[in-house]
């Protein structure tokens, strides 16, 4: 017997409590880093130790990530994600109250398993409520939300490591998830009207994340994605130490710059959503793939030639992010569609591996004592290239291939 259907809230209302759960990814990456230089001082550690806080944070949050979908599938989206929340919280109180940098990095870790809940139970709920056509235009909005979020949350951490202390960060991000639980506990209901007893049966699930990967052309849109990430997050784990300790930016300055770039992601992703329909998903990933390649390659030169100026830093980043807003939309869907029974966990896969390869990058990097601004240089360079010659390679060649044999069948 089919549940009766579940009683939807406010639609914006919804929309406002899903893009705040949803932004728990970049407020919690992108706040706290203004004050890495100053966590340093206070806690007497390195640089390279600092950033460990960062890459241990993506590695849970990628690989946490594939475990609450089929979780709430089982046992439903409120549950899940009031127990995430939780977890949050009192992560972000330990971070708060940290007396070592082995203590914060190993809070920053439990931070990251609760804050994987927002993004993948709130597209979740999202699915649960809307028809197709009105969670395209929910989850529009929840996009641009996620855009804003890397722009706004430097500048506020920036004005927390001007006039407070680093631990103030912290306290601002239990007070935001305090928020959000409350929301959730007062105004959205269990969405999931469908709870599926065998959505957590591992053989099943490795039988799906098996076919996917033996389709080349979702490899392809995967490997690409990782490598813009990579690239992204070469800049989160570098530019604070770049900018801040080498070229003499306030943090207050920082995190404007860190805006700024951030600007590059938001109309490469405008520009998508306006040309998609016309140019198609491929030919949008190719040119924001040159466009990231572009970038990346310019700061490379750049630094690696002796330049030491924020400019020589920042227009080739807003052209790498410029290019990455462009692509990484048109990636996640051109990966998923093939698969419209198991959407869910195409995406987690994709999320899996862009979070869990990042952030590996960043902490195997993190532990070479290497000029900061040479080592994110290098890594935006690389990322960039490799990006457009694996895009290339393995979907534009066979997909345009398969559009030449289409077109050359006769009538």
């Amino acid at each position: 017997m089919t549940p009766p259907p579940a009683e939807r809230p406010n639609a914006i209302l919804l929309t406002v409590i899903v893009s705040m759960t949803v932004a728990f990814g970049p407020i919690t990456i992108d706040l706290y880093l203004p004050a890495l230089p100053q966590i340093a001082l206070n806690l007497a550690t390195d640089a390279e130790q600092v950033q460990r806080t960062l890459s241990v944070y993506m590695i849970g949050f990628a690989f946490s990530q594939i475990v609450y979908g089929p979780l709430s599938d089982r046992f439903g989206r409120r549950p899940l994600l009031l127990a995430g929340v939780g977890v949050y919280i009192a992560a972000s109180i330990a971070c708060a109250l940290a007396g070592s940098i082995e203590q914060l990095i190993v809070f920053r870790l439990l931070q990251a398993f609760g804050a994987s809940c927002g993004p993948v139970l709130g597209r979740a709920v999202v699915r649960d409520y809307f028809t197709r056509e009105e969670a395209a235009r929910v989850m529009s909005w929840v996009i641009s939300v996620m855009a804003l979020g890397p722009i706004l949350a430097p500048m506020f951490g920036g004005l927390i490591a001007t006039w407070g202390d680093w631990r103030l960060n912290f306290w601002v991000l239990t007070l935001f998830a305090a928020i959000v639980m409350l929301a959730v506990l007062l105004f959205l209901g269990e969405s999931n009207r469908f709870k599926d007893p065998t959505a957590t049966d591992f053989t099943a699930m490795v039988k799906n994340f098996s076919t996917m990967l033996s389709q080349r052309i979702y490899v392809g849109f995967l490997i690409t994605n990782v490598c813009m990430f990579a690239g992204l997050f070469s800049w989160l784990t570098g530019s604070s130490f770049v900018l801040i300790d080498r070229m003499g930016m306030t943090p207050l300055h920082y995190g404007l710059a860190f805006g700024g770039a951030s600007i590059g992601f938001l109309c490469g992703a405008q520009t998508a959503a306006r040309l998609v329909r016309r140019l198609g998903i491929e030919r949008m990933c190719i040119g924001g793939a040159a466009c990231a390649a572009i970038g990346g390659f310019a700061i490379l030169i750049l630094l690696w030639s002796g330049a030491n100026t924020p400019l020589a830093v920042m227009v080739p980043s807003v052209v790498y992010f410029f290019g990455m807003g462009i692509t990484v939309p048109n990636i996640q869907a051109g990966a998923v569609s093939p698969f419209p029974r198991q959407a869910g966990a195409a995406s987690s896969l994709l999320g899996l591996f862009q979070y869990a390869s990042a952030g590996g990058v960043t902490f195997i990097l993190s532990h070479f004592g290497f000029d900061p601004a040479l080592l994110m240089a290098t890594m935006m360079g690389v990322a960039g290239i490799a990006a457009i010659v694996c895009f290339t390679l393995l979907v534009w060649i066979p997909t345009q291939r398969s559009a030449r044999a289409e077109r050359s069948q006769p009538d």
